[in-house]
């Protein structure tokens, strides 16, 4: 019995033995011909060397353009910032919008309209065409069709307030309601329905035509 026992944990011995070994070819930082007894020496080594330190990002075009951003807000005056600001802004328009813009700026009120579909509560569900307006006719748009994208963008943009219906543009509204485009968005929702707003320019809008009208 005691021979066997002896065998048994011979074998043992060298199972684990090997299975150390073979563990010890998967950590890095090991040699494949380190002994086996070396295996908890490694792991602590690797743990007190702790994570290892993510590739350097200082190359990365992105990271340089917001650092040099950064690093020229540092150095601007008000009224560069200001000119950068304007510059940006109108790099983003075309020229019909331009031709919007323009015509709001006499401070002048305009109709626009979104056709929506009315709800089964009779309320308003979703819409078919946004920011139809009567201002790309007055300001004389080249794409017609364009004209509730450039309102869109100039809302966007800030240079222009979409508020609520005016009562003294009722007349305009019901020839807006009767463009082709309106119709034709009307025709194509389900109990079709007519939300009013009124198109001003902005305060910013205002400031921003101020510093850049020919």
């Amino acid at each position: 019995m005691t021979r066997n026992l002896v065998r048994g944990v011979g074998r043992m011995a060298g199972w684990a033995a090997r299975t150390g070994y073979e563990l010890s070819r998967y950590l890095p930082g090991v040699d494949d011909g380190a002994p086996a007894g070396d295996l908890a020496t490694s792991r602590r080594e690797l743990q007190a060397a702790g994570p290892r330190p993510e590739p350097s990002a200082d190359g990365d075009p992105l990271r340089l353009r917001v650092a040099a951003l950064l690093a020229e807000s540092a150095e601007l005056g008000r009224d560069d910032a200001r000119q950068r600001l304007y510059e940006q802004v109108l790099s983003d328009l075309v020229p019909d919008e331009v031709r919007i813009l323009a015509t709001l700026a006499d401070g002048a009120p305009h109709p626009a309209v979104d056709v929506a579909e009315r709800t089964a509560l009779g309320g308003v569900g979703r819409t078919v065409l946004r920011n139809a307006s009567t201002v790309g006719a007055t300001a004389g748009v080249v794409l017609a069709e364009g004209v509730p994208v450039y309102v869109t963008r100039l809302v966007g943009a800030g240079l222009a307030d979409l508020t609520k219906a005016d009562s003294a543009l009722d007349t305009q509204y019901e020839v807006l309601v009767a463009d082709d485009a309106v119709v034709e968005a009307a025709r194509l929702a389900r109990r079709p329905t007519y939300v009013r707003r009124t198109l001003r320019i902005s305060q910013f809008g205002a400031n921003f035509w101020q510093a850049v009208a020919p």
